[in-house]
C-alpha cells in the first residue's frame, strides 16, 4: 500500500482529510491497529520515471521564480525614480512570489515524492503557515493595487496613497496573512505511526473535527481566491471603462502619454490576475473536490499522487511569469534593467580596453627598437650643422 495520500507537505496546506481519515487508528494503548501490519509501504510515491519528470519541472519554475523576482526587486530597490506607490506594490508581490519560491517549491517537491516526513516537526508546523503567508500576500497586494489603480482613475479628486501609507499597508497584509494562516501551525504535527514493524513518521493536519477542517478550506478558497479574483475583476474592468471613454484623439500629447501609460499598467495588471485565477484554479479545485467530493480511497490516492504535484506546479508558475509580465508591460523596469545591462556591459568593454591599452603600451616599450641617439656636429653659438 502506498500512502501517497496521507503525507503530503502543500502550499499552503488545505487538505481536507488529515491522516486520521486513512492511518491506522490508536487503540486505548497507544498501539495501532494491526489491519495494515502486513502492508508494504513504498518508500516513493510515484515510479522512477514520474520522479524525474516532476523533479525537472519543478527545478524550472524555481529557478524562473527565484532569478526573475530577484531582479524585480534588485531594479526597484535600486532605482529612486520607482519609489513610487505602484513599484512599492509590485516591489512587495516580487517579494511574496520569491518567498512563494523559497519555501513553497522545495518543500512540496520533497511532500509530493516521498511518502514518509523528512523534515521534522518544526518544519511541519512552520512551512505550512509561512508558504500560505506568501501565497495570501500576493493575492491580497493584488487586490490593493487594483484598488489603487481604481481611485487614481475612476476618482482622481480624491487623495491616494502616499508611499509612507503604502509602507503602512504592506505591513497590514502581512499581518494579515499570518492570522489567516496561523491555524495551520496549531492544527499540524510530525505523528508517528506503528504498521507491523515499521514506524512511519508522517506530516498530517489533525483538525479536531472534519467540520472545522471543510470549514476553514471553504474560508480560504473564499478569502485568498475567490473574493479577490471577483473584486479584481470589477475594480480592472471600471478602471478600463473609464480610461476608455476618456481617450479622445483631440487630447493634448502629454495627457495622451498619461492615459496610455496609465493604459499599461491596467493592461498588466490584468494580465497578472487573469494569470492567477487560471494557475491556481486546478489546485483550489482539488482541495474542494477533496473536501466535498466524498473521494474513495484509491481516487484520494491518485489525486495526491499525481493531480496534486500537476496542480501544485502550475500555480508555482504564476509566480515564476509574474515578472516576466512586469517587464512585457511596464516600460519604467524594461528601460532601467536595459539601462543596468547596458551600463555593466559598457564598464566591461572599458575595463577590458583599459586593459588592452595597457597591455599595449607594455608591449611597445619592451619590444619596439630604439632609435641610437644622433650626435650633430654644433657650432659655437649652439646651431646644429645639418648632414
Amino acid at each position: 500500500m502506498n500512502f501517497s495520500d496521507n503525507s503530503v507537505n502543500e502550499c499552503p496546506i488545505m487538505e481536507s482529510m488529515g491522516f486520521e481519515d486513512y492511518l491506522p487508528e490508536k487503540n486505548e494503548t497507544g498501539s495501532n491497529y494491526s489491519r495494515f501490519d502486513n502492508i508494504p509501504i513504498d518508500k516513493y510515491k510515484q515510479p522512477m520515471y514520474i520522479i524525474i519528470i516532476f523533479v525537472v519541472i519543478y527545478v524550472v519554475v524555481f529557478l524562473l521564480c527565484i532569478v526573475g523576482n530577484l531582479v524585480v526587486c534588485y531594479i526597484i530597490a535600486r532605482t529612486a525614480s520607482l519609489r513610487d506607490v505602484t513599484h512599492s506594490f509590485i516591489l512587495n508581490l516580487a517579494v511574496s512570489d520569491l518567498l512563494v519560491g523559497v519555501f513553497c517549491i522545495p518543500f512540496t517537491l520533497v511532500g509530493h515524492i516521498f511518502t514518509e516526513n523528512y523534515l521534522g516537526d518544526v518544519m511541519c508546523k512552520l512551512s505550512p503557515m509561512l508558504q500560505g503567508m506568501s501565497v495570501a500576500t500576493s493575492v491580497f497586494t493584488m487586490t490593493a493595487i487594483a484598488f489603487d489603480r481604481y481611485c487614481v482613475i475612476v476618482h482622481p479628486a480624491r487623495d491616494r496613497l502616499t508611499v509612507r501609507q503604502t509602507v503602512y499597508l504592506i505591513i497590514a497584509i502581512w499581518v494579515a496573512a499570518a492570522i489567516i494562516m496561523a491555524p495551520q501551525a496549531f492544527v499540524r504535527r510530525d505523528e508517528s505511526f506503528h504498521i507491523g514493524e515499521l514506524t512511519l513518521f508522517v506530516c498530517g493536519a489533525f483538525w479536531p473535527s472534519p467540520m472545522l477542517r471543510k470549514a476553514y478550506s471553504a474560508f480560504l478558497f473564499v478569502i485568498c481566491y475567490a473574493a479577490p479574483v471577483l473584486i479584481n475583476t470589477f475594480l480592472y474592468g471600471r478602471t478600463g471603462f473609464k480610461l476608455w471613454m476618456t481617450k479622445s484623439a483631440a487630447a493634448p500629447k502629454a495627457c495622451s502619454n498619461q492615459t496610455e501609460q496609465r493604459s499599461r499598467i491596467i493592461k498588466m495588471m490584468v494580465i497578472i490576475v487573469a494569470v492567477f485565477a487560471i494557475t491556481w484554479m486546478p489546485l483550489y479545485s482539488c482541495w474542494l473536490l477533496e473536501d466535498f467530493g466524498q473521494l474513495t480511497h484509491d481516487q484520494s490516492a491518485m489525486l495526491h499522487s499525481y493531480i496534486y504535484p500537476i496542480a501544485h506546479v502550475m500555480a508555482f508558475a504564476n509566480s515564476a511569469m509574474d515578472p516576466f509580465i512586469y517587464g512585457l508591460y511596464s516600460s519604467n523596469l524594461r528601460s532601467r534593467a536595459a539601462e543596468i545591462c547596458c551600463h555593466k556591459k559598457a564598464k566591461g568593454n572599458r575595463l577590458a580596453r583599459d586593459s588592452n591599452n595597457a597591455e599595449k603600451m607594455a608591449m611597445d616599450i619592451v619590444c619596439k627598437p630604439q632609435s641610437p641617439p644622433i650626435n650633430l656636429p654644433v657650432m659655437a653659438d649652439n646651431t646644429v650643422i645639418p648632414n
